[in-house]
């Protein structure tokens, strides 16, 4: 009794274990970002072209996938990230000692080894960043800003402090591996596995039961049958799907290609300052955005909550136009006469505006299956309905992640794919600017056809449902006309 009650008093508050898991997860994955970018400028100093660094960005994506789909201790991935990071920084030869290879350059062979540091380090980062504990998930704002200003942050360290950016990043990742090491008997949230565990979840619980499915006994086109059943339970929602795939597509694999190029051409010209331009406008936009959503609040609730009937055409009519304004600011960077550092500011501004209101609105729009049920408990009571059994949630919650696991490895494989497509476009034009240009009039191209394509389908779908509509009518009529006249003639 005295064990238990000295545990319950040594455990977090729950809000304020939030923060403090929020702050490391945080610093953690900035200090990745840095990482990432010290390893793509390192690789343009082995061969000044695009091409370079974006096969490694392709070898990054690739050990992202790979970690997404592991699962171990967070020690483990941990620690693993800390020993190849010092492995890679402590050589800075990189196993171009005394190597028997007369044939082969020692640029090939950097190059080589640097893929493989890259792929090693994408998979452990990846899998370190994505581990269950049990501390409280870190929040939307903070996934949210990580994903927006974490790799101009990076830029920023690996091309401004390129001798600091190693010490920098290992300085960010240390807190989150104090937390896993030291902190753990402190966390306020049982593990997975342990009875406190089971206790919490007896009640009715979609996240009770963690079903694994058996993909031999699914059927054949399940993950799009699946899409389709949601499509028809919350609307529009394969069409928004497709989209937001499409939008991250195209713009991980810009992300990945663009900014090496761009940082390198800026400290050929000693212009490194208008790095520093772009984070501070990013970083202010942040701030007032951030303002914003406290004052909209009450609009669009929080990523567990419905959006209000009244609402969701306005929301979705706001969110539609955020792929045209990242766009627009996309192609605002490469424009030749707002290259000043205040026009780069205010364009980046813009992108990350846009891509902040998307990654806010998105999830509401396309809500989970857990989500929808919770939502709409009180109206399947009031209408005497009962609620879904636990398991066949559970069954419902594993299809889905299956299937968003299924489409996050897809857009992954893409990225991998068209992001050296885009450096060698850039090797080949020249100029960073103009493959910004060419690829915002591509990403307008595609939302053009999109929308028509988009339009084209519910016109049709309308004017089917019309026509069943017509045919279902006329067969009423024809059918109730000749009852009177069957009577009739029973009656003689």
């Amino acid at each position: 009794m005295m064990r238990s009650m000295y545990t319950a008093q040594r455990t977090m508050d729950l809000v304020v274990s939030g923060r403090v898991f929020a702050v490391c997860w945080l610093s953690a994955s900035l200090g990745i970002s840095i990482l990432q970018m010290r390893l793509l400028a390192q690789a343009w100093q082995v061969s000044p072209h695009a091409f370079v660094p974006a096969c490694l960005v392709s070898a990054w994506t690739f050990g992202s996938l790979i970690g997404m789909r592991v699962s171990s201790a967070p020690r483990t991935w941990g620690s693993s990230y800390l020993a190849c990071t010092l492995l890679w920084l402590a050589s800075p030869s990189l196993v171009s000692w005394h190597l028997p290879l007369g044939m082969v350059p020692p640029a090939l062979v950097s190059i080589v080894v640097l893929a493989l540091v890259a792929l090693v380090l994408g998979a452990s980062s990846t899998s370190w960043l994505a581990q269950q504990r049990p501390w409280p998930s870190a929040t939307e704002r903070t996934v949210l800003m990580r994903s927006l200003v974490g790799l101009t942050i990076g830029l920023v360290v690996a091309w401004m402090l390129p001798a600091f950016a190693g010490l920098i990043a290992l300085t960010c990742c240390l807190p989150l591996l104090a937390l896993d090491y030291f902190l753990s008997s402190r966390a306020p949230l049982p593990l997975q596995e342990g009875v406190a565990a089971s206790w919490v979840g007896r009640y009715w619980n979609t996240d009770r039961w963690q079903l694994q499915l058996d993909r031999r006994r699914l059927p054949r086109y399940w993950w799009w049958n699946a899409l389709g059943e949601r499509s028809q339970a919350s609307r529009r929602y394969l069409p928004l799907t497709l989209l937001a795939s499409g939008v991250a597509v195209m713009l991980g694999s810009v992300w990945g290609a663009v900014p090496t190029p761009f940082a390198a051409g800026l400290a050929a010209t000693y212009t490194l300052d208008k790095l520093a331009w772009l984070l501070g406008g990013q970083l202010i936009i942040l701030a007032l955005g951030t303002g914003f959503l406290f004052a909209a609040r009450n609009v669009i609730g929080f990523p567990d909550r419905l959006l209000p009937l009244s609402r969701q055409s306005r929301v979705r009519s706001l969110a539609l136009a955020m792929p045209v304004g990242m766009v627009a600011s996309l192609a605002a960077l490469g424009l030749p006469f707002l290259q000043t550092p205040w026009w780069l500011a205010v364009s980046l501004a813009g992108y990350t505006l846009a891509g902040a209101v998307w990654g806010m609105l998105l999830p509401r729009l396309r809500p989970g299956l857990g989500v929808v049920v919770s939502a709409q408990r009180h109206l399947l009571l009031g209408r005497r309905i009962g609620l879904p059994d636990s398991m066949q949630l559970a069954s419902g919650r594993a299809c889905e992640a299956r299937a968003r696991l299924l489409l996050t490895t897809f857009e992954g494989m893409l990225i991998a794919v068209i992001t050296p497509l885009i450096g060698w476009m850039i090797d080949w034009l020249g100029s960073v600017d103009d493959v910004l240009v060419m690829v915002g009039l591509v990403f307008v191209l595609g939302l053009g056809c999109f929308a028509l394509g988009h339009a084209l389908f519910y016109v049709g779908a309308y004017r089917l449902a019309h026509t069943r509509a017509a045919l279902t009518w006329q067969r009423l009529r024809l059918t109730g006309s000749s009852f009177p006249k069957v009577n009739v003639a029973a009656e003689r």
